[in-house]
């Protein structure tokens, strides 16, 4: 694995316990090490981990959603977590044992000292749902905003003509002129770079900001 520098010592004596390496026994998520659920388990039979009985705190087939709380016992500690499995957080058909897993792996976790340390297979999963989610929502606040400054653009189109010409020309005071015409919140919308999918060029942008021919045309007709 390419980052097995990052992966603590205290993980890597575990995994030589029970004959495995970081490359068998698990993967790099995001910069944090995950351990398959069978390497728990093995983890687990190696330490002498006794479960008791699960108990199942929600139970509702129709819609998917499972809720089992596990307790584990190591060397006289006691250690619990609630697994959880639903539709939002579960793609596969077995909610029950995902809901298992997911308890058991963070209770062994616990016990023998490597939670915080590194995730569960199944923790991984979680977060790999919930960046998908993230990027999902992100993708439509970007088309949202695209939308919306298209008709910002449409609206205004004759305005960033009428600009992009007088900064070609270096006409300042017919910029600065045209500048009192629009406010400043529908400025800083129009005003963006191509590379973001504006209308101005990244050199037209630069041109108005540090030219002292327009802030001093800009000054004189704000008088």
């Amino acid at each position: 694995m390419s980052k097995n520098n990052s992966i603590p010592e205290k993980v890597k004596q575990v995994l030589r316990d029970i004959d495995e390496t970081p490359e068998t026994a698990g993967w790099d998520c995001h910069g944090t090490y995950v351990l398959y659920h069978k390497t728990l388990e093995r983890v687990a039979a190696q330490a002498g981990v006794k479960f008791d009985a699960p108990t199942i705190l929600i139970n509702d087939m129709e819609k998917r959603r499972v809720a089992i709380l596990v307790h584990g016992h190591l060397n006289g500690r006691e250690e619990w977590s609630i697994g959880e499995a639903a539709e939002y957080n579960n793609k596969n058909s077995y909610p029950y044992a995902m809901a298992e897993k997911r308890a058991k792996d963070r209770v062994i976790l616990k016990l023998v000292g490597l939670h915080g340390h590194v995730y569960s297979e199944d923790e991984a999963d979680d977060y790999n749902e919930r960046n998908d989610t993230y990027k999902e929502e992100a993708n439509v606040a970007a088309k949202k905003q695209w939308v919306e400054y298209m008709a910002l653009l449409r609206d205004n189109i004759d305005w960033c003509y009428n600009a992009a010409a007088h900064i070609a020309n270096d006409d300042w005071y017919a910029l600065a002129g045209q500048w009192k015409d629009i406010d400043d919140d529908t400025m800083a919308k129009l005003f963006i770079a191509t590379r973001e999918g504006g209308f101005f060029t990244t050199k037209e942008r630069e041109k108005c900001k540090i030219n002292p021919a327009f802030n001093k045309a800009r000054k004189e007709l704000a008088k």
